[in-house]
């Protein structure tokens, strides 16, 4: 079920064109700037995208520029976990991943998980209870698990990626918000 939805949304999100996806970008990081939890979060983790995702580079600027640390996840896929790392600029400070991801250099300040006050979360499908169905390997449930339990967390995405319910399994952690470019789902 999940592995079949997931094909589905990545093919429309595949499709969607530049202009959209920088247009809709551009307005869910303006919601976000907006929150009392950005402004309240002296730590912030997002995503850097790939293939059509939300675009992030601004938001990073955005909260560098504010002063807040701004990290990003390091893949150790064997171990299937996650590791916090800060953004020194996005440019020199930034490798790309044998999955070809973007990602901090290894050698920037890795972030302790529990430092974090805000969490971005991406994924491929969300849903009206703020669930989320992700690429399928379940590093950021596993990364969820060990944020403290006030740290926020906001999934972000397109509008049509938003169902009414998708599939979940016990392991799949509840998000407190996710912001698309039409709505805010709390």
């Amino acid at each position: 079920m999940k592995k079949s939805l997931r094909k589905n949304i990545l093919e429309i999100r595949e499709s969607m064109n530049h202009n959209f996806i920088n247009d809709a970008s551009n307005n869910i990081i303006d919601k976000i700037l907006n929150l009392n939890e950005i402004v309240n979060a002296e730590n912030v983790m997002v995503y850097l995208d790939f293939r059509n995702e939300v675009k992030m580079d601004r938001l990073v600027k955005e909260l560098k520029s504010l002063g807040k640390v701004v990290c990003s996840p390091i893949t150790i896929i064997d171990q299937k976990k996650l590791i916090p790392v800060a953004i020194t600029n996005l440019e020199e400070g930034i490798t790309i991943s044998n999955y070809g991801i973007r990602e901090p250099l290894v050698s920037n300040l890795h972030i302790e998980v529990k430092s974090i006050d805000l969490v971005i979360v991406p994924g491929v499908a969300f849903d009206l209870n703020k669930y989320r169905v992700g690429y399928g390997a379940g590093l950021y449930d596993r990364f969820l698990e060990n944020i403290r339990t006030d740290t926020k967390t906001i999934g972000v995405g397109f509008d049509f990626q938003i169902l009414d319910n998708v599939p979940t399994d016990p392991h799949d952690k509840q998000l407190d918000m996710i912001i698309t470019d039409k709505r805010h789902i709390l």
